[in-house]
């Protein structure tokens, strides 16, 4: 009892600091269900790659390698459980994003020394609006955020080992985060500790993903870490084409290169055209800050659960149209029925979620429906997009006024900005860098 009571190097007693945190995991959770409950969306896009893959894998062992396979093998464990629910596999969503708040909040302590500050930052943890708007999809971010905030914390408490494993399954999850090994030894560990560490944070990763990588090299027969999407990813956002981000026409410049060696045609592109490099990074930069695709939604989050939405009703035109655009009719046959009273194609409430998951996902790429823009999503979209601007232009100020070496925390965004340069402009890729820029933007100059 007295060990609870005792006082904390800041200022805080454990009992306290304990039921502090349990309030900040209450407040961020009941926040993220009232949205999840709020928020009528089925996985698409890649979404529906990685649901679908945990589907196929947890019901017949097999998986697609272009995907990478740590979210994909998080929701199939749950399936083998019996869990199967789209609704249940959000409040996982839920549980994952609270728990990344209340890490946040334990590196606020150890950083921030400010009350005011310190309440501030955990507020924006709890409410920002991306981290909100991501529990009701399945994109991997949300996993992936609280791997990475894990292994930054434990760095901190000086658990090597376990930080090392953390960051191996955060890298079955997104391969992106292979090279924070090297920027937690730069930025954590004095010279003569750097190469010890290394060597055993990748014989670690190592030990974790060799028998994966064997056995994505004897069924596809290429040698990859974790999926084969990175030569595809690399080219649409490094080609001459390249428009600065992510879109349906980055998508189709791969069809003006017929050879599969994708690699070469972005080496081929960096020598040949190199003066338009700089050009093509500032454009990524850019469209981070401002540039938003058409239709015009100032939030990804929000942008991505308005076109995963499955519509109640569909006219007789549109289920004629939609039917004319797919190959497999099973799923639109058995998601909606003729509503003779009303003239109108209804939705089947008795269709199980991977048949209307299979829908929402082609719907998407039809092109047939009009989604339903509520203008409370588009308001919480604006607030979104102008609170990412204002953090980001924050972090840019501050890293020019304070210097890199001041502020450690700023190193982490540095690292997902290089990458997200390097391959293309999508806000997913920048996104598990803003725990680390909302923490690091209240931190004073020493």
């Amino acid at each position: 009892m007295n060990l609870l009571i005792e006082k904390s190097k800041f200022g805080f007693s454990y009992l306290v600091q304990i039921r502090f945190e349990l309030f900040i995991f209450l407040c961020s959770f009941l926040i993220r269900l009232i949205w999840i409950l709020n928020t009528d969306s089925y996985p698409t896009l890649d979404g529906y790659a990685y649901y679908s893959n945990a589907y196929s894998l947890a019901n017949d062992g097999k998986v697609d390698f272009y995907w990478p396979v740590g979210y994909s093998a998080f929701l199939a464990l749950f399936m083998k459980l019996g869990i199967s629910k789209l609704f249940y596999f959000k409040l996982l969503n839920v549980i994952v994003s609270s728990l990344s708040v209340v890490i946040g909040y334990k590196i606020v302590l150890h950083y921030i020394h400010n009350r005011a500050k310190r309440i501030l930052a955990v507020f924006l943890l709890v409410f920002y609006p991306e981290f909100i708007f991501f529990n009701s999809l399945f994109w991997s971010e949300t996993l992936f955020i609280f791997l990475l905030l894990l292994s930054f914390y434990l760095l901190i408490l000086n658990k090597i080992k376990l930080t090392s494993v953390a960051l191996a399954i955060s890298i079955f999850v997104k391969p992106i985060s292979i090279l924070i090994p090297v920027v937690y030894s730069i930025i954590f560990l004095p010279p003569n500790k750097r190469r010890h560490f290394l060597v055993n944070s990748y014989a670690i990763i190592l030990l974790f993903h060799l028998p994966w990588m064997v056995f994505n090299y004897q069924q596809t027969g290429k040698l990859g870490l974790v999926s084969n999407n990175g030569p595809t990813n690399l080219f649409i956002g490094n080609n001459q084409y390249a428009t600065g981000h992510y879109d349906e026409e980055g998508l189709k410049n791969i069809s003006k290169f017929p050879t599969d060696d994708l690699k070469k045609n972005v080496f081929q592109f960096w020598t040949t055209y190199y003066q338009d490099i700089p050009l093509l990074v500032s454009k990524k930069i850019s469209y981070l800050l401002f540039g938003m695709p058409s239709p015009w939604i100032w939030s990804v989050g929000i942008g991505t659960n308005v076109y995963s939405q499955l519509p109640r009703y569909l006219t007789i035109e549109e289920y004629q149209l939609i039917k004319t655009k797919i190959n497999d009719v099973s799923f639109l046959e058995n998601c909606y029925q003729l509503n003779d009273k009303i003239k109108l194609y209804s939705l089947e409430t008795s269709a199980d979620d991977y048949t209307k998951a299979t829908m929402a996902n082609t719907l998407v790429y039809t092109g047939v429906v009009t989604y339903n823009k509520e203008s409370q999503f588009l308001f919480l979209s604006e607030i979104a997009f102008f609170l990412n601007v204002f953090l980001i232009l924050v972090f840019l100020i501050k890293l020019v006024y304070f210097g890199i070496r001041r502020i450690p925390l700023f190193v982490v965004p540095i690292y997902f900005l290089v990458f997200y340069s390097f391959f293309f402009g999508d806000f997913r890729f920048f996104l598990p860098a803003i725990p680390f820029l909302i923490i690091g933007n209240f931190l004073p100059k020493k």
